[in-house]
């Protein structure tokens, strides 16, 4: 791993440790690098945020893009619901600091606008296609639909922080997990009954796969 991906990783790993305080000199010194080797590569903090998310965006794309004419069933939607919640675990330190991380520089505000567009366009698709094969009992407008998008969306990226706060200590990866359920009960009320019930078995079922695999981070 050269430098520049050894600044990008330990961004990632320090942030989600001590949050939005960690600079470019702890980063350094975390890498045992000078902070010229450190800038021949990002010129300031706001550089390596930028480059982080986006692979934040890239590895969120891998969960929702959907292929062109790929239908939904309960398997895939638990796989979307699942990964999102990884993908937000492996992100934490961006969802709990949002503001504080991007408000320096405009470009990043910008960039990170555009991610949040991004992801609620592809919530809304996920949507639409779920609700064209599994509608419920409570019927949705093409504009209620962006609304919920829109909640699903706040919600997911709302979750750390509020997690965050209420536990009044560093957010447990298995809180951050289940972020899922409650996506899933908002969506309720729309799905046919026994998809919902479905989808709900389905990402137990991921989560008891997940509990039973040891994080290899901490096999020693």
């Amino acid at each position: 791993m050269g430098n520049r991906e050894r600044i990008v990783a330990a961004a990632v790993e320090l942030m989600n440790q001590s949050g939005s305080v960690v600079g470019t000199t702890q980063l350094a010194a975390h890498l045992s690098i000078s902070p010229g080797n450190l800038y021949y590569h990002f010129r300031n903090r706001e550089e390596i945020l930028a480059e982080v998310l986006m692979r934040l965006t890239s590895d969120l794309d891998a969960v929702l893009e959907l292929a062109p004419r790929e239908q939904l069933d309960a398997h895939r939607l638990a796989e979307i619901f699942i990964g999102g919640a990884k993908v937000l675990w492996q992100y934490r330190f961006f969802f709990s600091s949002p503001l504080e991380l991007v408000m320096k520089d405009e470009q990043l505000v910008d960039q990170y606008r555009s991610f949040c567009a991004r992801g609620t366009g592809q919530v809304d698709t996920i949507l639409e296609r779920l609700l064209h094969i599994a509608a419920g009992p409570q019927g949705i407008s093409a504009a209620e639909r962006g609304k919920l998008a829109e909640n699903l969306w706040v919600l997911w990226t709302s979750w750390p922080r509020y997690v965050e706060i209420v536990a009044d200590a560093q957010v447990p990866e298995r809180e951050i997990l289940r972020n899922h359920e409650h996506l899933e009960l908002l969506l309720k009320p729309y799905l046919d009954p026994e998809f919902y019930a479905s989808v709900v078995s389905r990402t137990r079922e991921f989560q008891v796969l997940d509990d039973l695999v040891p994080d290899p981070q901490q096999v020693r």
